[in-house]
């Protein structure tokens, strides 16, 4: 995850304006087609079912024909978001990533991984103080060499 991937105390007022946020990052990246119909597959998927997990994390995911490969990225809200997350809470951390459509078990194995980043002791704290993405950048490259 690099820095250019991570945003920080950005604009988002709730979950809609979030993935319209991530969609337009993904886009300016360099990682998708078009920002407007990768919003619409990530706000597909989230009505199918909410992705916040729970402990102030969301993760907003999508297979589709907009991606060219996987991508992730990083957004801390400005103010944590209300999300539908499972545990009622709002969040402060979403991690969305789009995966091309037909690639079904990288799409699980990169969920599988960001769940197990977060799961790993300092992550979330990292994340909630961090003020610069490019030392956040290198703690989480350190927090996942490390196998903490």
């Amino acid at each position: 995850l690099s820095a250019e991937h991570i945003f920080l105390d950005a604009p988002c007022e709730d979950k809609e304006t979030a993935l319209k946020f991530a969609a337009d990052s993904l886009f300016q990246t360099g990682a998708v087609k078009h920002a407007q119909k990768t919003f619409e597959a990530l706000l597909a998927r989230e009505k199918l079912m909410s992705t916040g997990i729970g402990n102030g994390i969301g993760i907003p995911h999508a297979l589709t024909h907009e991606a060219f490969d996987l991508a992730i990225i990083l957004i801390r809200p400005e103010k944590p978001i209300d999300f539908n997350a499972l545990d009622g809470k709002p969040v402060d951390i979403i991690i969305p990533l789009v995966v091309p459509e037909n690639e079904t078990t990288l799409h699980l194995r990169a969920l599988a991984g960001i769940s197990g980043l977060c799961k790993k002791a300092g992550f979330l704290q990292l994340v909630r103080k961090a003020k610069d993405p490019e030392l956040l950048s290198k703690e989480i490259k350190e927090t996942e060499e490390k196998g903490i």
